[in-house]
């Protein structure tokens, strides 16, 4: 599977030179957008008014005499998910024409600000305009990347969980939900079938998504979390010998645990491999080490979240990847697609002008009473803001929680990156810890135990992966069993709160957190340093969810309890 021996087929030229004839006019026409931005986001909030004047939202709010940008802003509030969630309930449970003119057709499933899950109403209307913008970045790749399509496409993604509301419209991840209902001429060019990433057991999961996608000439590798990408390469080490001897026989290690259904569907695809199955050895004797770079010589792109806490997992893609380039997804999110990165340097991706309507405030106003929003004209480089999004999905002044930053402009448009969520969140691997959700696991946790804590805060430890940090400080002296029960009921509480983080724990993306005990006191000692520094002693608390890893450093760590 040398470089030099691969040929692209006909038809795989052909897709790709279609491609790019259908979408150039679509690029330029959006290009052409960017040098009046205020112009595009007139025009598509409109549509959006003009579409939905008649739901219940747009009655109440009265879209229909809504004569500019500025009655828009002066007459629809500000919303976040928890204002609208009884609204999304009751169009899960059949209601119509509540926040869409459009019947929802699906509901993407993700993790709230509170422990319970969102539902992100998704129309056959919204799913287009997604669309749309995902066609426009695959334009700009295969523009600047025409091999990706030459051999494999290696996706990574979340099964799709086959749940289904009370009026039977389905729901669940949608990344998952994507794959499945891939075109059919699309799924040809994936290595790794969708059932695949149905197995429950990760460990067999990860070995049989390895053993199929090494035998393969990849040629595109994608998936939104970069921390995917390590731990499969940190398991081809431990895994390379049964790897290479499946690849040679034909055959799917028996010692995992794969259901009987799935199995079938894997094996179907495979046959005895002996040319490849020598290749890798020859490799992994002269490297002495089984590595992406050298397996997969041909690999022109890696596709994943470049921006925010991903720079941490970035750093290590080098020594299993060389200097394949790496192009951001963009802001992506269940709500939303927000940017469309055209290049592979840094995570700025050009605003979407055509297809949501944005709003920023600037990350200084974020939490005051009276935020001041501005339009995209209005943005200054550098600068942290606020995302405030309108969608074709039924999304009105929407708090995405998302702080961007603008790395520079693309004609008059924006080009904005992903830094965090907001002051009240951490997503380290994509699992968004609210401190809410903080607040509700330590209270669940020590329900049973009843141990008097006298401060609690949470925080981060970076490392590869990154974990969680709690911190304690009791007004007793608990057991150390004890300690240790409260460690493992905040993990099991924090799981059942949110199924981001279970899943990104049960992937071995985030490590096991640390409980940590203050000395006593230490505390007190940290709130009266802040006092005195100008803090103002009535209002003052500490956080219980911080996101700077040198916070744990103001107090005395007398002991720490680690997960067993």
């Amino acid at each position: 599977m040398r470089s030099d021996h691969i040929t692209e087929s006909p038809f795989k030229m052909n897709i790709v030179h279609l491609l790019l004839k259908c979408l150039a006019p679509v690029a330029r026409r959006f290009e052409l957008q960017t040098k009046d931005p205020i112009c595009a986001q007139k025009k598509i909030l409109f549509e959006y008014l003009r579409r939905n004047k008649n739901t219940e939202y747009g009655k109440k709010y009265k879209f229909s005499s809504i004569r500019s940008i500025e009655d828009f802003q002066e007459r629809v509030p500000f919303s976040n998910y928890e204002n609208l969630r009884l609204m999304v309930e009751r169009m899960a449970a059949g209601a119509k024409n509540v926040l869409t003119a459009d019947r929802p057709v699906f509901f993407g499933r993700t993790s709230g600000t509170t422990g319970k899950p969102k539902l992100i109403p998704v129309t056959r209307y919204s799913r287009n305009k997604k669309a749309q913008l995902m066609a426009l970045w695959t334009y700009y790749i295969s523009r600047d990347h025409p091999g990706t399509t030459s051999g494999k496409v290696f996706v990574i993604i979340d099964p799709e969980v086959k749940l289904t509301t009370k009026s039977g419209i389905p729901c669940g991840p949608e990344n998952g939900h994507a794959y499945v209902n891939l075109p059919a001429i699309i799924k040809r060019g994936c290595a790794i079938p969708y059932e695949i990433f149905e197995i429950e057991g990760y460990n067999a999961r990860y070995y049989t998504i390895l053993r199929i996608a090494i035998e393969h000439d990849v040629t595109t590798l994608a998936t939104l979390n970069p921390s995917a990408i390590i731990i499969l390469c940190q398991k081809i080490k431990r895994w390379k010998d049964r790897i290479i001897d499946d690849i040679e026989k034909g055959t799917l290690d028996q010692n995992f645990d794969i259901p009987e259904r799935i199995r079938a569907i894997a094996e179907k695809r495979l046959k005895p491999n002996p040319t490849r199955a020598r290749e890798l050895r020859r490799i992994l004797n002269e490297k002495g080490e089984l590595l992406p770079k050298d397996f997969w010589p041909n690999l022109k792109l890696i596709e994943c979240w470049k921006g925010g806490t991903m720079r941490l997992y970035l750093e290590g893609l080098d020594r299993y990847f060389g200097q394949t380039p790496i192009r951001d997804f963009g802001c992506l999110s269940t709500e939303t697609r927000s940017s469309i990165p055209i290049t592979d340097e840094g995570a700025g991706g050009i605003l979407a002008i055509n297809t949501n309507f944005y709003e920023f405030i600037p990350k200084e106003d974020m939490h005051k009473a009276e935020r001041r929003a501005v339009l995209c004209d209005r943005l200054e480089k550098d600068k942290e803001y606020l995302l405030i999004v309108t969608t074709p999905g039924g999304l009105y002044r929407y708090d995405t929680d998302d702080v961007i930053r603008v790395d520079g402009f693309f004609n008059k448009t924006p080009v904005i990156e992903f830094m965090q969520k907001g002051l009240n969140a951490i997503s380290l691997s994509g699992e968004k810890v609210y401190e809410s959700h903080i607040n509700e696991a330590i209270n669940a946790a020590n329900k049973g135990l009843k141990l008097v804590i006298k401060f609690f805060s949470a925080s981060v430890q970076m490392e590869k992966p990154p974990r969680y940090i709690f911190l304690v400080e009791f007004t007793d002296d608990p057991s150390l069993d004890k300690k240790k029960a409260l460690l493992r009921s905040i993990e099991d509480e924090l799981c059942l709160i949110n199924l981001e983080y279970e899943d990104t724990r049960q992937r071995q993306e985030l490590n096991s957190p640390i409980l940590k005990v203050a000395r006593k006191d230490e505390f007190e000692k940290f709130r009266s340093k802040r006092v005195a520094e100008g803090a103002h002693e009535t209002q003052f608390k500490i956080p219980q969810l911080v996101r700077d890893p040198e916070f744990q450093k103001n107090f005395i760590i007398e002991e720490e309890i680690f997960l067993e």
